[in-house]
């Protein structure tokens, strides 16, 4: 009799064991046969049918393909401008969109932005250090490149370098930190200028080729920038910075200290102020890499010789490597589109675009989306000619890949060019609702 009982625990011992296995492996093979498939459904999803209004006369075509060295797949973080008659576009080069300590900076040059005309002249790179985000600007006649390195694993820059060329960048100076002069006010009221490294520049913008100016995001309080290299933009406000010589800049106020913000872009209004978009990620509340209903990009106004800021905020996108730039008195930019307005604003695994919008003192306006996917955006703007050259990069445009996976599963970009008239940019933003 209690051999039969031993024998009936045993069976249920075993039972229940079974059980147990078979819930641990539905416990943690689920997830896995979930999100495979969900890549395999990012691999097959056709990609969007991109038309675009004749007006426009649209053309796009590819500068730097992805290639087939994994060392150098992931191409992204462009600028470009028109300098001594000839178009330069600069683009990181690395094995993917983290980080990379072998990577580079690479420049090219082309007489007209026309497919095969683009030919390497330089390649920017600093021992042991990742290097992205890269901005020229054309101060005095002199070729100037500032660009951010990167320390950390998951990117998080917090310091600018620079270099100069006055021959289009086949010579160019031995890169250095930048230091800017800060005004740092303190509770007894006393105040002191502060030559301190630690500031993220953006896109520097003139009024006049005269003097300079820029939005650059960092620390002036507290522990010293720069110091920790650490990722965190929870304590960085955004100052606007001026020079005539693009190597002093000097504080000219304090634009946006809310939130932690960068990637702040600017350009001129017709009375002279600036008008500006500033990337905020969550507006100081919860969420990350599901995103979070309060991501947003913030439009600046200044007034008082951009003593003073006004601001609006915009929940249909968070503008991630945008650029803005003026035709008419319009401001245009082009940057990421998040498909927003929505709850998940940033959602590494929602889908994305690089796009045109206009850009009002109070909203966006979004006119049209360009050929894109997965890791997008980072754009260079040359108006020229009665034509607006874009730039940017994109994971390769036959797939339509969230971005997440764009990122980390198939690295692959290219560096593409979109070509739209002036007048036709015009009418077309006319046409929109709200866009006039």
């Amino acid at each position: 009799m209690e051999r039969k009982i031993n024998l009936k625990f045993g069976k249920r011992n075993k039972k229940i064991l079974k059980i147990t296995v078979i819930i641990i492996y539905i416990i943690i093979l689920s997830p896995m046969v979930f999100f495979g498939s969900w890549l395999v459904f990012n691999q097959v999803r056709s990609p969007p049918d991109y038309t675009y209004d004749p007006i426009l006369q649209y053309e796009d075509w590819t500068v730097a393909e992805a290639g087939n060295n994994r060392s150098e797949q992931h191409k992204s973080n462009t600028d470009m401008i028109f300098y001594n008659n000839s178009f330069y576009l600069i683009h990181a080069q690395t094995k993917w969109h983290l980080q990379d300590t072998k990577g580079a900076l690479v420049i090219l040059k082309s007489p007209d932005a026309s497919v095969g005309s683009w030919q390497e002249v330089a390649k920017i790179t600093m021992p042991n250090t990742d290097v992205r985000d890269p901005k020229f600007a054309n101060i005095g006649g002199r070729l100037f490149l500032y660009y951010l390195p990167n320390y950390n694993f998951d990117p998080g820059p917090n310091t600018t370098f620079y270099t100069y060329s006055d021959d289009g960048f086949q010579t160019f100076s031995t890169p250095m930190e930048l230091e800017v002069n800060v005004t740092c006010s303190f509770s007894n009221g006393t105040k002191q200028h502060m030559l301190t490294a630690g500031w993220n520049l953006w896109r520097p913008k003139t009024p006049d080729n005269i003097t300079w100016y820029v939005l650059a995001s960092g620390r002036k309080y507290g522990e010293v920038a720069g110091t920790e290299h650490d990722s965190d933009v929870a304590n960085t406000i955004t100052i606007l910075l001026k020079t005539t010589d693009g190597f002093n800049w000097d504080e000219v106020s304090e634009a946006y200290t809310r939130f932690g913000n960068g990637e702040a872009c600017i350009d001129f209004l017709p009375n002279g102020e600036i008008i500006s978009t500033f990337r905020v990620g969550s507006m100081g509340l919860p969420g990350y890499a599901f995103g979070t209903p309060h991501g947003a990009t913030v439009i600046g106004i200044t007034s008082e010789n951009f003593t003073k800021w006004w601001f609006s905020s915009d929940f249909q996108t968070r503008f991630d490597g945008a650029t803005l730039f003026t035709i008419n008195n319009r401001t245009f930019a082009v940057g990421r589109n998040h498909l927003g307005p929505r709850d998940d604003m940033g959602n590494h695994f929602a889908k994305k675009r690089t796009a045109f919008y206009e850009v009002k003192n109070d909203r966006l306006v979004l006119l049209f989306d360009l050929p894109s996917n997965g890791d997008t955006a980072y754009t260079g703007v040359v108006v020229k000619d009665g034509s607006v050259y874009t730039c940017y990069y994109t994971n390769l445009i036959n797939r339509d890949y969230a971005w997440f996976v764009g990122l980390a599963f198939f690295p692959k970009t290219e560096i593409r060019m979109a070509k739209v008239s002036v007048t036709g940019l015009l009418d077309f933003a006319d046409s929109i609702n709200g866009g006039t």
